[in-house]
């Protein structure tokens, strides 16, 4: 089957004769499939048939697999450099956190320590606790989430996020974190710049 023969199909039974999944994964395969082939990829997208109302796409051979690669890399040009700056400015303050990466077009943060989180809000510019406090505890954990937020609210310009306290667990001896989830691109590169400031300003 090929792009011709998808809208001959669509043109004999109509629109409205195709269930709504079906219609949809015919439209797309057609899009897919001349979009592929104007870039000059080996693709071949079609509509399901063992998973009907699904896109099937194959198998490709591995120069096309590399030049699609390629392709999407460079829609997410921008977002991998910021990711790749966000995770120079994490390394250059020694913050024990997972570098940061490209998700669905966003930067993942993953899951922070809370001495770490602690450490991040005074960077931003937050406030401190006591230093005797202990963190893991649920009420402090539930002000360190709000001064997290708030600091990076003002060093982002009115970034968001949104920290889930998952406490310490006997069971599997991890210590208590806090999951940071992900931000937009333009949100991780202001906490990008607002560390690279605290960087030159202790040089």
């Amino acid at each position: 089957m090929n792009a011709t023969t998808i809208t001959s199909l669509t043109d004999r039974l109509g629109s409205r004769a195709l269930p709504e999944d079906h219609l949809a994964a015919a439209t797309a395969s057609l899009d897919l499939h001349q979009a592929c082939a104007a870039a000059g990829l080996n693709l071949s997208a079609l509509p399901g048939v063992e998973q009907p109302g699904q896109v099937d796409i194959g198998s490709v051979s591995p120069q096309t697999a590399v030049a699609l690669t390629r392709m999407i890399r460079r829609t997410i040009r921008e977002a991998l450099r910021v990711s790749e700056r966000l995770r120079a400015a994490i390394c250059a303050h020694e913050l024990d956190m997972p570098e940061p990466y490209v998700h669905r077009g966003q930067i993942v943060l993953g899951e922070i320590p809370l001495t770490t989180a602690d450490h991040l809000v005074a960077l931003l510019g937050g406030p401190q606790p006591d230093p005797d406090v202990e963190l893991a505890y649920w009420p402090e954990a539930q002000l360190l989430i709000k001064r997290l937020c708030q600091a990076f609210k003002q060093a982002t310009r009115g970034g968001f996020l949104d920290p889930q306290f998952y406490p310490d667990c006997l069971r599997c001896h991890s210590d208590a974190v806090l999951a940071c989830g992900s931000i937009p691109v333009v949100t991780a590169r202001r906490l990008a710049r607002a560390l690279e400031r605290q960087l030159r300003a202790a040089a």
